[in-house]
């Protein structure tokens, strides 16, 4: 899994987070069962804050996409 963002939009981060691992999982990418990446490991590797990632991470468990454990 690839999660990517775009420093220059307008988007919020925690948003374009969200929205890749979305498009992810829509593509068959993700299957249920598999595990997201740590979001330290998300954060550290696109230079951005992990609560920013952890916000995207709980935003696709509102939504039922995701299971945090």
């Amino acid at each position: 899994m690839l999660v990517r963002i775009d420093p220059a939009s307008d988007q919020p981060l925690f948003a374009q987070v969200a929205a890749s691992i979305r498009a992810d999982a829509a593509a068959g990418a993700l299957r249920p069962g598999d595990r997201l990446p740590a979001a330290r490991d998300v954060a550290d590797a696109l230079g951005i804050n992990l609560h920013t990632v952890l916000r995207a991470y709980q935003e696709l468990r509102a939504e039922g996409l995701v299971d945090m454990r």
